[in-house]
């Protein structure tokens, strides 16, 4: 015949709890710092980092990653640029990439550009000067 029989045990102390409910709010916390830490910096060159996407970028950023589409096809084929809103105040050949400065008119902004061309297309910011 079987016999069931209910074992309790002593579950330890609360502090084993507390000591969890603390790590995960910790770890929770951490994580919306590191977010909004890499989000602010995405937000600062979208373009740049290749993420020209809402939660980082406007409609401005988002109109001069296309007008940089077009350079860069320019770019790439060697052949002149023929855009009003784009001035290129520099050209420099190096490395086996062409990279150049552009002052891009955008939405009624000015921005300035710096863009390497090669077999990748990297780009950033500057001033204008």
């Amino acid at each position: 015949m079987k016999r069931w029989v209910l074992v309790l045990t002593e579950r330890g102390s609360d502090r084993e709890g507390k000591r969890r409910r603390i790590a995960a709010v910790l770890a929770v916390l951490g994580g919306l710092v590191g977010s909004w830490a890499v989000g602010s910096v995405l937000a600062s060159d979208p373009i740049g980092y290749g993420v020209p996407i809402w939660p980082f970028a406007d409609t401005v950023d988002r109109a001069e990653n296309a007008l940089l589409g077009r350079v860069v096809t320019a770019v790439r084929a060697n052949t002149p640029l023929n855009d009003a809103n784009v001035q290129v105040l520099r050209k420099t050949d190096a490395y086996g990439s062409e990279f150049w400065t552009l002052k891009l008119k955008v939405d009624g902004e000015t921005r300035c550009r710096e863009v390497a061309v090669g077999l990748n297309v990297t780009s950033r910011r500057v001033d204008c000067f």
